[in-house]
């Protein structure tokens, strides 16, 4: 059974109390307050979906891969505190608030996205299942954090020019926004004992793949509407027309859906439920563009 959001809200909550604000070395009042601002603003929790949706595909308990969940939401809230920094993206707000580095200073909103890592890793160490599993958890967690993951695609994108190639692109945000997706998907795996090498592992391995370029290509889409970049060498419009565009995610995710479903049956609902949702939301923003 997957957690709620306002059960995955709280759950968040008691974890930032525990670990920021009850140890003996308490954190920096300053710095958990920065933390804390970034942590529990608005948020859509996509990951933690995944990753209690994938769970349950598994037939792990939703309280096995809670502590992975909230890692995960912590490791995509240091990105988006780093991404909107001044040598960055220089965004102003996020989720409607003021960035972090607006509200605390650029200094502090460095130090707590170099937190957020740190404490993911340390929350994830809570998950209760055997030394094995969990060291190879841990170790997907620190991937897809890390030069080989969200860290690397933003260094990729800065090396993005108008002659860079489709694949250069793909490459960025397979580490940029899948690497997360990635890890939201494989981190389960691991706990539930699935290898890489066998066809249950490979069809998880290809739909964490299709879930994170889908997603990508939803925003790219919605991003040309709102803020007109179109010619942008980090979107996916510089290189195929919205509608290819889409139809490239939707046949990827589509066909990975269905291995999944002919695997695992209806336990596969929930993932299956979020592909359409990516779907969808392609959709409507493909008939914005063309309308």
């Amino acid at each position: 059974m997957n957690l709620d959001n306002t059960e995955f809200e709280s759950q968040l909550k008691k974890t930032l109390a525990r670990f920021l604000f009850h140890d003996e070395n308490q954190t920096p009042k300053n710095l958990a307050e920065s933390i804390q601002y970034s942590l529990l603003s608005p948020g859509k929790r996509i990951r933690p979906r995944v990753t209690f949706a994938c769970a349950e595909m598994l037939g792990l308990p939703s309280k096995t891969v809670l502590s992975a969940a909230l890692a995960l939401e912590m490791t995509h809230c240091f990105t988006l505190i780093h991404d909107d920094l001044p040598c960055m993206d220089n965004d102003d707000y996020r989720r409607g608030l003021l960035s972090n580095h607006k509200k605390f200073g650029e200094g502090l909103a460095l130090l707590a996205g170099n937190g957020l890592m740190a404490l993911a890793v340390d929350v994830l160490l809570d998950s209760p299942v055997e030394p094995t599993s969990l060291l190879l958890g841990i170790k997907q967690l620190i991937q897809a954090m890390g030069p080989r993951g969200v860290v690397g695609g933003q260094a990729a994108e800065a090396l993005l020019t108008p002659s860079s190639t489709l694949e250069d692109l793909r490459k960025m945000h397979h580490q940029k926004t899948g690497a997360l997706f990635k890890a939201a998907l494989l981190i389960p795996k691991e706990f539930a004992g699935i290898s890489d090498f066998t066809p249950l592992g490979q069809a998880i391995l290809s739909f964490s793949d299709a879930l994170g370029f889908a997603f990508q290509i939803a925003d790219d889409l919605e991003d040309a509407q709102e803020k007109n970049q179109q010619t942008s060498p980090t979107s996916i419009l510089s290189y195929l027309s919205p509608q290819k565009s889409a139809q490239l995610a939707s046949d990827e995710l589509t066909s990975t859906s269905h291995l999944l479903m002919e695997h695992w049956g209806s336990k596969a609902h929930s993932l299956k439920e979020i592909s359409t949702e990516v779907l969808i939301k392609i959709t409507h923003a493909l008939g914005d563009f063309t309308g």
